[in-house]
């Protein structure tokens, strides 16, 4: 795809463009959906298509087309948006040294038939099965290739391809009360258990029978890998944004070096991260990845910028420019790279579950919370419904509790943060393309209203 981005380079120059950048994204997908412990659905689909980023008279242009002999009128039509832009000292950047990642492209997920996707489908409805025989399976199993190219008119020429594999799973266990469960895995390499996630998914369907109140109060409150994610994807990744920071419109605007959460707490992002979900040599506008400490134990350290960005306020891309429709998981190129986290990890001192549980006096174990979209990343504010949950009581998990709310400021949650444990899971965004790396989290005095 790079001789076919040099080609639209040129002409984009010899069109008038001052600057040009080329970004091609082909995509092969096969996908099964499970329902009422069926596979019921299966799709294929593959996808092509490029984006134009044009500089004339220092004023940004941007269209997009679905092949090469749409590319003159594309050009046009960006020279033309050009034109109702504003000025900006943003110019496309230059070549930086990428590194290979490791386990990022996987020949065996290329490989796959349809008939294995189905049978790794057919294992997590066989597997949650085996754990309760009235369990209803939802859910599905997906994988597929990625190959892109960026060509600029800075002399950037990149390629890279990787894969990726996935599945999900809520069981359903309807007795005197309705339980569920879930699970999610997902792997650039094929490397995945199927049957793990149906067996996980129904255990803790099993597990959350017969709940009961627990009240409401401010108490200790354990975060699953799966709560947590939802909770940051919304609240703390946004804050470190850039172009939000700049604007006054993030909790950590202005606070550089400043104390922002617990001192056991470090927050990391890092898109060369092997087997990353989102890892690539090089962001979308071909910057070169690597890690970035965010919040070095408590101190906020850092901000996520893309190039735009950068220039705007005289500091260096790090690698954060992802071209992704608004609630959208999935590359795209419709629209111009922003400010976007790729793989986003929570780090320090870990300890067994068992032992953030024994140092509980009273609390709860939380599995999923759902409302998080709603939480506001400039004041910190969410407010989130968890109908997955345990008591715990005096150091053990003594009950399933009925759903409950739980509200706070993620800002004070973070500095709140007493335990972080050795179970980290690497789990995809839920309405955004950020991957979370993360454990349970102990935070203390949270509020719950039962």
């Amino acid at each position: 795809m790079i001789d076919s981005g040099k080609k639209i380079l040129e002409m984009a120059l010899k069109m008038g463009a001052d600057e040009a950048e080329i970004f091609l994204v082909k995509n092969n997908g096969t996908s099964f959906s499970i329902e009422k412990n069926s596979v019921t659905f299966a799709s294929s689909n593959m996808s092509y298509g490029i984006g134009i980023r044009i500089l004339k008279n220092k004023k940004i242009g941007f269209a997009f087309c679905i092949n090469g002999a749409q590319a003159e009128a594309a050009i046009k039509k960006a020279l033309s948006s050009s034109k109702l832009g504003k000025e900006t000292r943003f110019t496309f950047p230059e070549p930086g040294k990428t590194s290979k990642i490791e386990n990022l492209y996987d020949k065996k997920i290329v490989g796959l038939t349809p008939e294995e996707g189905e049978r790794f489908a057919k294992d997590v409805i066989e597997s949650a099965l085996d754990v309760n025989k009235n369990i209803i399976v939802l859910g599905g199993v997906g994988y597929g290739e990625e190959h892109l190219a960026i060509v600029n008119s800075k002399g950037i020429e990149i390629e890279d391809k990787g894969t990726e594999i996935g599945g999900s799973a809520t069981a359903v266990l309807k007795k005197k009360n309705t339980a569920t469960g879930f699970e999610i895995l997902s792997s650039r390499m094929l490397d995945i258990d199927f049957g793990v996630i149906g067996k996980n998914a129904a255990w803790l369907a099993m597990k959350t029978l017969n709940p009961r109140k627990c009240g409401s109060k401010n108490m200790t409150v354990l975060f699953t890998p799966y709560a947590l994610a939802s909770l940051l994807e919304f609240t703390t990744i946004p804050a470190l944004y850039a172009d939000k920071v700049h604007k006054g419109e993030s909790i950590y605007s202005n606070r550089i070096g400043e104390v922002v959460s617990s001192e056991i707490l470090t927050v990391v992002e890092d898109g060369s991260m092997p087997n990353g979900l989102n890892s690539a040599i090089a962001d979308d506008e071909g910057v070169p990845s690597k890690r970035t400490e965010l919040i070095k134990k408590g101190v906020l350290k850092n901000y996520l910028y893309d190039a735009s960005t950068a220039a705007e306020y005289d500091k260096e891309s790090t690698g954060n420019a992802v071209r992704s429709e608004k609630w959208a998981s999935s590359r795209t190129f419709k629209t111009t790279p922003s400010i976007k986290s790729r793989n986003f990890i929570i780090d320090g001192k870990t300890e067994k579950i068992e032992k953030l549980i024994s140092g509980v006096k009273e609390g709860i174990l939380v599995y999923d919370a759902m409302g998080a979209h709603t939480s506001n990343p400039a004041s910190g504010r969410f407010s989130i419904n968890s109908s997955i949950l345990f008591k715990i009581e005096k150091g053990e998990i003594v009950y399933p509790v009925k759903q409950v709310m739980i509200s706070g400021n993620m800002g004070d949650c973070l500095k709140n943060v007493s335990g972080i444990g050795n179970d980290f899971r690497k789990l995809p965004g839920e309405l955004s393309p950020v991957s979370v790396i993360a454990p349970t989290v102990r935070i203390e005095n949270v509020r719950v209203s039962g």
